[in-house]
């Protein structure tokens, strides 16, 4: 079973909090470092005053709070919900206000990303303004896929007039109905007061505010392969206990209480950072993998290192041992967008469809969306996870 652990963290004389996933063998598969709320608009959904369009770039800036300039791609804009609409053209146009939520946070002197596709989170579901489909994790057995989507078609009838789609995740399977409606009927009432809310606001104002990135993480954990939440700050359990009872009443959240030994110390957050910050990473074999990343991609490169066999069959070894590393890595350091690989060459078609095999396999255990895209002609092996936060490197810099 896994095990999750939520801590504060200084770092340069700031304090963050980390939230770890240790797995049965108390190795850490994930690790998210959240920054001081002040400093992130993530998720956040204001009522956006569109200032300019820019057609070269397919692009519109919008403010919100505080003068906060974002950027608003075009295609981003789909059911918008207007607050008012000056012009009687459907297309979005200067100086319409309309609601939109914070999809990135300002990197450096990049503005914060908003889009008009507003999304809700529940504990087992979420709703979504992008489309109006009503659907259930892919990951899903076919028979609990079949009970939600009967649910579903029971419990949201009017979701197309509303201009909404819901959709179960992973950790809905296995829950009774009665917790799975009380959840819908909760970001059914949430998506609605915030209709009617900002119809009343004025330009840049706060229509809602997401709950802290450890607790919207919290609420969409699978339980059911977590046997405890430990955390060793009085106001961190109290908040847990607070929006996750569930999670009191099966007695899997505690508060870690030993002045000798703290939760950092107890499971290696100092090492494993420094490791993270690290561009090298050894291997068990005596092989490592060396990761940098530039600007628009991440370049990894496996090498033999002290291991000089050159058997066939143990440089294949080495790059499986290096796939299943590889994606632990991105997962922990929060590497997104294009990922290009060098393993060591293999000759046989075979074991190159066999690594292929392993790589996908571990990218599916990713929370995030990330895919094996093909071989270049190279023999660089492209991959691709989705932008959801900031990079650990980029958090602590």
């Amino acid at each position: 079973m896994n095990r999750i652990v939520v801590t504060k963290l200084e770092h340069h004389q700031t304090e963050y909090l980390a939230y770890l996933v240790l797995d049965e063998n108390r190795k850490l598969q994930e690790l998210q470092v959240f920054e001081p709320e002040e400093n992130t608009l993530l998720d956040h959904i204001y009522v956006g005053y569109v200032e300019k369009i820019v057609p070269n770039i397919h692009a519109a800036f919008v403010r919100i709070a505080d003068g906060q300039k974002c950027y608003l791609p075009l295609n981003d804009v789909k059911n918008p919900v207007y607050t008012r609409k000056l012009s009687k053209k459907e297309a979005l146009c200067e100086g319409d206000e309309l609601l939109v939520q914070v999809v990135k946070d300002a990197v450096k002197t990049k503005d914060p990303v908003v889009s008009t596709k507003l999304v809700v989170h529940g504990h087992y579901c979420f709703l979504s303004t992008e489309n109006t489909c009503l659907g259930v994790s892919k990951k899903l057995s076919q028979e609990e896929s079949k009970r939600l989507s009967a649910l579903l078609e029971n419990t949201c009838k009017d979701h197309e007039a509303e201009g909404y789609g819901l959709v179960f995740r992973t950790n809905a399977g296995a829950v009774l109905e009665t917790e799975l409606c009380e959840d819908i009927e909760l970001v059914q009432k949430e998506y609605r007061a915030l209709k009617k809310t900002g119809t009343h606001q004025n330009a840049g104002d706060l229509v809602y505010r997401n709950l802290p990135g450890y607790l919207a993480r919290l609420k969409a954990e699978n339980f059911e392969k977590t046997d405890l939440v430990l955390t060793d700050g009085q106001d961190l359990y109290q908040e847990i206990c607070a929006y996750l009872p569930h999670l009191v009443e099966e007695k899997k959240v505690q508060l870690y209480r030993d002045d000798a030994v703290s939760l950092s110390t107890l499971y290696h957050l100092r090492g494993n950072m420094q490791e993270l910050l690290s561009s090298k990473v050894w291997l068990d074999s005596g092989a490592n993998i060396i990761i940098e990343s530039l600007e628009t991609l991440t370049v990894i490169d496996v090498n033999s290192g002290k291991n000089r066999s050159r058997r066939e069959e143990a440089l294949f070894a080495i790059n499986v041992e290096a796939a299943k590393e590889i994606a632990r890595q991105l997962r922990l350091r929060n590497i997104s967008g294009m990922i290009l690989v060098d393993f060591i060459n293999l000759k046989k078609k075979e074991q190159q469809q066999k690594l292929i095999s392993v790589i996908r396999e571990e990218l599916q255990k990713d929370s995030v969306p990330a895919n094996f895209i093909d071989i270049t002609r190279l023999g660089l092996v492209e991959l691709t996870r989705k932008k959801v936060y900031k990079s650990l490197r980029e958090i602590l810099s």
